[in-house]
């Protein structure tokens, strides 16, 4: 046997460093990539309305899976926002049930302005938080989060104000629902990593206009349209 053939058997396969037995955080590594891709891969088959629900009863993980999930705004809306709001205005029909004095005319009106002050409100509540918002915080409603944000909000306040008039003799009760939906914003504004000086004001301006402008809208349309 040559010297040369010799050597030969003493050359050992080189191992991966990164991926050696005794390299742990590797193996921590590809367990979290692995994680993340399983988490995205069983967001991308959530359907909207399905996410809504998972935030109102899990929001902080709820939150992030949206945040991470490739969801449209468009098919957000498409998909939960407007149904519920067509849920929303039907729901009224239901004053024929628990009133002897309702009319047709009456509950078409109810209807309509429901849906009008949620969906004008949608758009509202950008704009005034644009005014008031530093503009390197009101930026991210520019963005796909932001404007999920808004909108899960809305459908959350959408589906306590359905529940609200199917069972009016809950009125009572329900009416604290709204703190409820403060409570998943205050979860959310989190993920948007801003400054901690600037979370809190975010917070109150978004929890203020969400909850407030619709409700604007609505007295606002009460006043003007005939019964």
């Amino acid at each position: 046997m040559s010297k040369e053939d010799n050597d030969n058997l003493y050359v050992l396969e080189e191992e991966d460093p990164d991926h050696s037995p005794l390299n742990f955080a590797a193996y921590e590594d590809d367990e979290r990539e692995e994680e993340v891709n399983q988490e995205e891969i069983s967001s991308s088959k959530k359907s909207p309305f399905a996410h809504l629900i998972q935030i109102m009863f899990n929001p902080v993980q709820g939150w992030k899976t949206l945040r991470r999930s490739k969801i449209s705004v468009e098919s957000l809306q498409s998909s939960c926002f407007y149904p519920l709001l067509a849920l929303l205005a039907i729901s009224n029909f239901a004053d024929f049930f628990y009133s002897v004095n309702v009319n047709l005319s009456q509950v078409i009106t109810l209807a309509v302005v429901s849906f009008v002050s949620f969906f004008f409100g949608y758009f509202c509540i950008q704009m005034v938080l644009n005014w008031f918002l530093p503009k390197e915080v009101a930026n991210i409603f520019e963005n796909k989060f932001g404007k999920e944000y808004i909108l899960i909000s809305l459908s959350t306040l959408a589906l306590f104000t359905l529940i609200t008039n199917l069972l009016p003799m809950l009125w009572p009760i329900l009416i604290f629902l709204p703190i409820w939906t403060l409570y998943l914003m205050f979860k959310a504004v989190r993920f948007f990593k801003f400054q901690i000086k600037e979370e809190m004001k975010f917070f109150v301006l978004s929890g203020s206009a969400t909850i407030g402008i619709p409700l604007l809208i609505d007295w606002g349309l009460n006043a003007i349209l005939p019964y």
